[in-house]
């Protein structure tokens, strides 16, 4: 049907997150004692929960098609970001994970955009995948880092025709559009988390968070940010950074970023179309014939340079292992966790 994570960071705000649940009831217990007794430090507690990262590593379909490209390393802040392409030339289109996600959970776009005669760009943001560390350390990472380890990557393809995003790299694509970075013509936001401020109050209730200490908590993260919460609203941006042409694609059993994310943005859009996807949650969308059909299509309308029939591109050891990998993903599609 046609009609459209921190964040401050991260897609799974929106529900009680995952890593959280072993221990959920210990961290609630805890929670509440120290919220009673300092809701302050329990703040504190509460910003390191939101900014860990949890890491997660491509499954075995998934890390082949990243063997199969050429393995790339780029210098955030210091620390390596680990990255891949595809290809040697054509318009560039860069694939962006999510909060907790990597690289490889946005495979099944490379063999699509190779064909249609696109460079592929895909990397792990810090603290993610195969990536080190963010500037923070440990597992505390935030979408600033994200979005800066994508102005970097970008500043060394001569030609970017478009990138597509997932969850909190859409979060991430905004951050860098409010930081003046130029856009490519073409964004492709599949399951965008786009309001953060909103996931909060479910975040602080998985953990036990009390009122006091769910105002301490968005004070600190304000205060350490340097920017208030609507900054992170990928909705609120001014204009000017609206003028990339958008398509939004999200999923109506998305149990993590709501559809009403994706109808708040492409309402919020001049340019921005909406497909609404159904029975595919947040990860499986990511490997949906009709979304990488749609996501090329539109990407194709605004790069006819882009070559047809560039196997070529590819080096030349790779086509047999990135076909493998590929014709794997279509055949066990359902075997392959985007975590």
């Amino acid at each position: 049907m046609t009609s459209q994570h921190p964040s401050l960071t991260s897609a799974k705000h929106s529900a009680t997150p995952d890593w959280i649940m072993p221990g959920r009831s210990l961290i609630q217990a805890g929670m509440r004692m120290l919220g009673a007794i300092s809701p302050s430090r329990a703040a504190s507690v509460m910003q390191r929960l939101w900014f860990s990262a949890p890491r997660t590593m491509p499954r075995a379909a998934d890390q082949a098609v990243l063997d199969g490209g050429e393995s790339l390393s780029f210098r955030v802040d210091g620390r390596e970001v680990a990255a891949w392409s595809w290809g040697e030339e054509g318009p560039t289109v860069f694939l962006l994970h999510g909060w907790g996600g990597n690289a490889g959970q946005l495979q099944a776009f490379v063999m699509p955009l190779l064909e249609a005669g696109f460079r592929v760009v895909a990397f792990d943001a810090p603290s993610h995948g195969a990536s080190a560390a963010s500037r923070h350390g440990g597992r505390t990472v935030t979408f600033f880092e994200f979005a800066e380890s994508l102005k970097i990557i970008a500043a060394g393809e001569s030609h970017v025709a478009g990138i597509i995003a997932h969850s909190g790299g859409c979060t991430a694509v905004s951050l860098a559009l409010r930081a003046g970075w130029t856009p490519p013509a073409s964004l492709v936001f599949i399951a965008p988390f786009v309001r953060p401020e909103a996931s909060i109050d479910a975040f602080a209730h998985a953990i036990g968070a009390n009122d006091r200490v769910i105002a301490a908590f968005r004070d600190r993260v304000e205060h350490w940010l340097g920017h208030p919460w609507s900054y992170l609203d990928i909705a609120t941006m001014d204009a000017a950074h609206k003028q990339a042409r958008l398509l939004v694609i999200h999923d109506e059993d998305d149990k993590e970023v709501p559809l009403s994310h994706a109808f708040t943005l492409v309402n919020a859009w001049p340019s921005a179309r909406l497909m609404v996807t159904r029975g595919l949650g947040h990860r499986r969308v990511l490997r949906d014939p009709a979304v990488l059909d749609s996501a090329l299509s539109f990407l194709a309308q605004e790069a006819p340079s882009a070559r047809r029939g560039a196997r070529s591109y590819l080096p030349r050891d790779s086509r047999s292992t990135l076909d493998r990998a590929y014709e794997a993903c279509v055949s066990h599609g359902s075997a392959i966790g985007a975590r």
